[in-house]
């Protein structure tokens, strides 16, 4: 499984590496469904793609994850941060970026985890 999904504090971490495919995309979406259904509140979400040595996931792939993210209901707004570092983690990134259309869902590619917690207006765990 090239994903880590933990819930440190209030925040919904994913760390993402090696070689990620489409099943895994699928697989990661299933599993937040599951984290973000057992938490009482919905949480900020980090996604960190900086380890991801290589995307097997198209645009489609992209696509079919906006549309499944797009049906989901929070206790309210969410932000989603991305880290990347890399110009293809970016334009991954970038891709869901555009295609996001759930207004519960406010999106920002971040550089570091750092930045994500700032935007947050979290303190450092």
């Amino acid at each position: 499984m090239p994903f880590e999904l933990t819930t440190p504090g209030d925040v919904l971490f994913v760390r993402v590496f090696g070689v990620f495919t489409a099943p895994e995309l699928n697989h990661l979406a299933t599993e937040a469904e599951i984290a973000e259904a057992s938490q009482l509140i919905s949480l900020d979400r980090i996604t960190d793609l900086t380890a991801v040595e290589r995307f097997e996931v198209g645009f489609r792939e992209i696509y079919s994850f906006a549309i499944r993210r797009s049906f989901q209901r929070f206790s309210r707004v969410i932000n989603s941060a991305i880290v990347v570092h890399e110009p293809v983690q970016f334009g991954i990134a970038h891709v869901y970026e555009a295609l996001n259309e759930n207004p519960q869902i406010q999106l920002r590619i971040v550089r570091s985890v750092a930045e994500a917690i700032q935007w947050f207006g979290l303190s450092a765990q």
